[in-house]
């Protein structure tokens, strides 16, 4: 049996996952433009859903046992629908989980969103996922996740091509296997670039898949002194309690951790988080790295720059398909990097 499960999503449970027995791993969108997923999205639906889509038609996620979504957007709802048409012997799950975090009711929906996901993996692939194996799962991802902030804390001894190498395979790989990639991943050499850096920022988006922005901030000698990205430190925001009801406990941290644009906690969430990260990290200025489609952040963009602006902290707006082109982009971030030295 195919022992891996595909998600796009952070809010998918990996938990409940990885004790019914089976690998959850991030899907990405590959770097070549898609040409089969065109016959079923439109060309203005983000370049997540269309190179995921692709590469699924095109042959090339078949050691999936199942793909998982989380309903965070009308993009990943449709999305699912056609996965499924595309697919049927094929294991498709939406975990529909709440959008007013702050919700009365939201941890007692959650709970039950998360149950009936559960009850769907153990009657598809015949396997009870068990209290002690949720322990157990919940144990070992709270091990990455403190791994991941630790090695996060010390990004400064490491190039931003390397932060994101490693969160993105962290993302792919068995949860066990994180500690020797960190301790694997150390680069004195770029540690003392870093250092002699004198301009730091903060990136904000859904998610960085490829290394054109991280490089090139490299090689401009710029720092990431923090960023706001699924598959950054949003991802090990937040551990879950190893303690009571397991399922009550994935559904407490989804509820807690960290929002994206797609969930909601109350009106300046994200705004204050933002500007706690600029001004906690003594950052000089804030680069959003955006998907372009991507209608929850597009949503997001406006009142964050606002709050920046009353601030009066510098930011730019970078909005890419699926590979941010070398060139603008470089002439871009060099211009904002050498307005934030001036200013």
């Amino acid at each position: 049996m195919k022992n891996k499960i595909g998600y796009l999503c952070t809010y998918v449970p990996e938990e409940i996952i990885h004790a019914a027995g089976f690998l959850p791993v991030r899907i990405a969108p590959s770097t070549t433009p898609p040409t089969r997923a065109d016959a079923h999205l439109q060309s203005y639906t983000c370049c997540l859903a269309r190179s995921c889509l692709d590469q699924a038609l095109a042959g090339r996620l078949n050691d999936l046992a199942g793909v998982v979504f989380a309903h965070t957007c009308d993009t990943m709802q449709g999305l699912a629908d056609i996965w499924r048409e595309s697919f049927p012997n094929l294991f498709v799950e939406t975990v529909v989980g709440p959008v007013a975090l702050n919700s009365p009711h939201a941890q007692k929906y959650l709970v039950a969103e998360l149950r009936r996901f559960v009850a769907a993996l153990e009657q598809h692939f015949d396997v009870r996922v068990t209290e002690d194996a949720l322990r157990a799962s919940i144990r070992i991802y709270n091990t990455r996740r403190r791994a991941l902030a630790d090695f996060y804390a010390r990004r400064a001894e490491f190039s931003a091509v390397q932060w994101f190498n490693v969160m993105n395979k962290a993302l792919t790989t068995p949860p066990e296997a994180i500690s020797d990639r960190r301790s694997a991943t150390s680069n004195q050499q770029s540690a003392i670039e870093n250092q002699k850096s004198k301009i730091g920022v903060v990136l904000v988006g859904a998610t960085i898949d490829e290394p054109t922005l991280p490089q090139i901030l490299d090689d401009l000698g710029a720092r990431i002194v923090a960023d706001d990205f699924c598959n950054g430190a949003r991802y090990f925001d937040t551990l879950v309690a190893e303690e009571g009801d397991p399922i009550e406990a994935i559904a407490a941290r989804e509820l807690t951790r960290a929002t994206c644009p797609c969930k909601h906690r109350a009106l300046d969430d994200r705004a204050e988080r933002l500007l706690k990260l600029v001004k906690d990290n003594r950052a000089d200025g804030v680069i959003f790295y955006h998907k372009k489609f991507c209608d929850p952040h597009a949503w997001d963009y406006p009142p964050l720059a606002a709050a920046l602006d009353r601030e009066k902290i510098p930011h730019l707006l970078l909005e890419v398909e699926q590979v941010a082109p070398v060139g603008q982009t470089r002439v871009r971030v060099e211009a904002f990097l050498e307005m934030l030295s001036e200013g």
